[in-house]
């Protein structure tokens, strides 16, 4: 009988362990945060990233990428696609140029278990700085050459030109955007409230130094 009751006790202690060990592990909610941003951002705890979330952020990249791709030729009234390329390519500088000299922060605003907010704070390009800069290049080169302002797509190359140069050298902004992170609780995992929109001001202010 002592050993039936033995047995018992040991059965049921396993099981609370069990039980205990299945409760909820999503990680803290300024860690979550610090996830995002390095992997959204410069591809980093990218593993990280799907053991906080659930799933990768490559279809948050790919979508910031087609969309500032889209935006910039938009801008640049180049509407055949011929320039995806070269503005790919200063998609690419810019993240280069925010990995290295970008800094951000991460502290949590609302500490609810299901739905905490973390503001980030992001002190990113300040591409403000060198625009007089961009201009006084573009101003040289159509001195250069009269027709690259009346060919729109020498214009679009002379404009990715200047950036590229610019955003090789740009430091970064010492004033920081803010940005919400809403956090839902998903079982043991966290799920981004808005994700897109949220990638997508984490670009603009990685990259502008601005939430515009």
């Amino acid at each position: 009988m002592k050993k039936k009751l033995a047995l018992l006790l040991v059965a049921v202690l396993t099981v609370a362990i069990a039980l205990t060990a299945c409760g909820n592990s999503a990680i803290e909610p300024k860690d979550a945060a610090n996830i995002a941003v390095n992997t959204i951002m410069f591809d980093k705890d990218t593993d990280k990233y799907k053991d906080t979330f659930g799933t990768s952020a490559t279809a948050l990249q790919k979508n910031n990428k087609e969309l500032f791709t889209k935006r910039l030729a938009s801008s640049l009234k180049i509407k055949d696609g011929s320039m995806d390329n070269k503005i790919s390519d200063l998609y690419d500088a810019y993240i280069k140029r925010a990995k290295t000299v970008a800094k951000y922060t991460t502290k949590v605003t609302n500490d609810d278990k299901k739905k905490p907010t973390v503001k980030i704070s992001v002190n990113g390009l300040d591409m403000a700085a060198t625009q007089d800069e961009r201009l006084a290049d573009f101003k040289a080169k159509v001195k250069a050459d009269p027709s690259i302002e009346k060919d729109v797509k020498k214009t679009a190359q002379a404009v990715l030109d200047g950036y590229q140069k610019s955003v090789a050298k740009a430091k970064a902004s010492k004033k920081s955007v803010q940005i919400a992170l809403n956090l839902e609780a998903n079982e043991d995992q966290w799920k981004i409230k808005d994700d897109e929109a949220f990638a997508n001001k984490l670009y603009r202010a990685f990259f502008t130094g601005t939430a515009q």
